[in-house]
């Protein structure tokens, strides 16, 4: 399909910056242009990894809650346990993959918030969520000042 996303992408950023950004005279609105068109490159690579990534993560969540489920009150454990009788989405399906994710997440918010889960557990889901953290495929860029500068810049 033509254009790509990528080249959809590619091209608003080229059209912000060669278009838009010399236009642009304000410091403070400037930063916060330059912060879109990263942003914008930063989608750019992560599109092509996120399928993969959601569908990795489902699977390691799965396995956790799978794991998680003797040590938890009996509604959480059922929950969990109807959640993982379902089939898992097509990999080329990235709606539905993430819609999976964001229950089975939900499912472990859950499980971490309960009573009772022993050191062993914690150590668990502290592994899971450090090794998710380290390949997530979209990632914060930052470009705006902090608060407190973007406002002291707007008021002078």
């Amino acid at each position: 399909m033509r254009p790509t996303v990528e080249e959809q992408l590619l091209g608003t950023c080229r059209i912000l910056e060669d278009v838009v950004a010399p236009s642009v005279a304000d410091p403070f609105a400037r930063t916060i242009l330059d912060g879109l068109v990263a942003n914008l490159r930063m989608l750019n690579g992560a599109i092509p990894a996120v399928a993969g990534f959601l569908q990795r993560d489902n699977e390691a969540t799965v396995e956790l809650l799978g794991a998680l489920g003797p040590a938890l009150p009996a509604d959480v454990a059922a929950r969990i346990a109807e959640a993982l009788t379902e089939s898992e989405p097509e990999a080329t399906d990235g709606a539905a993959l993430d819609q999976r994710n964001l229950r089975l997440r939900g499912l472990l918010a859950e499980a971490v918030r309960s009573e009772g889960i022993g050191a062993d557990a914690n150590a668990m889901i502290v592994r899971h969520m450090t090794e998710r953290a380290s390949r997530v495929p979209m990632r914060y860029v930052p470009t705006a000042p902090a608060a407190s500068q973007s406002t002291a810049s707007r008021t002078k």
